[in-house]
């Protein structure tokens, strides 16, 4: 076996601080560095889209048959929290089972498009063989190759002679 050197690349998500996970009108998912204010998600969320009517919420907050809690627009979000922007109509009705399905599938493929393209920029860990030198395979006493990286031993050789006739003499 030769000599192998590890290397793990650590993923944005490891190197980077923690993010509140923002589901936007339009099914993205959109992460935040904390400390971040509601007013700072709406006004992203407004210049990204045509209006500015809108409304941020904790997804943890949301009940069945219960009217959706807006977050304040001076609250801070909290690290590892999912939040939904949502148009400021869903405030005058309760929530409805249908409601809670739809909002958990954006999530979810909010969630799952937005790993897919964290998926194409990650790296994986390589291993790769270190060269410390010049490699010089050997045989052991049963025949298997051995790899080193240190300069082979000379080998006593015995010493050769020619005959009149041009074979080889072993002394």
């Amino acid at each position: 076996m030769g000599t192998c050197f590890s290397c793990s690349v650590f993923s944005e998500s490891q190197l980077l601080p923690p993010t509140a996970k923002v589901v936007s009108v339009n099914g993205n998912l959109e992460e935040y560095y904390v400390p971040v204010f509601v007013s700072q998600v709406l006004d992203s969320e407004a210049a990204s889209s045509s209006s500015s009517s809108y409304f941020l919420c904790n997804s943890d907050f949301l009940s069945y048959d219960d009217y959706i809690p807006a977050l304040d627009s001076n609250a801070q979000l909290y690290a590892n929290q999912l939040y939904f922007v949502l148009p400021r109509s869903k405030l005058q009705n309760r929530l409805t089972a249908s409601d809670m399905a739809a909002l958990a599938v954006k999530a979810s493929v909010a969630i799952q498009n937005a790993s897919k393209k964290e998926a194409h920029r990650r790296k994986k860990a390589r291993i790769s063989p270190v060269s410390l030198g010049n490699q010089f395979p050997s045989l052991d006493d049963d025949g298997h190759v051995i790899k080193s990286f240190e300069k082979p031993q000379a080998q006593q050789q015995s010493p050769v002679g020619l005959s009149r006739s041009g074979g080889f003499l072993q002394t």
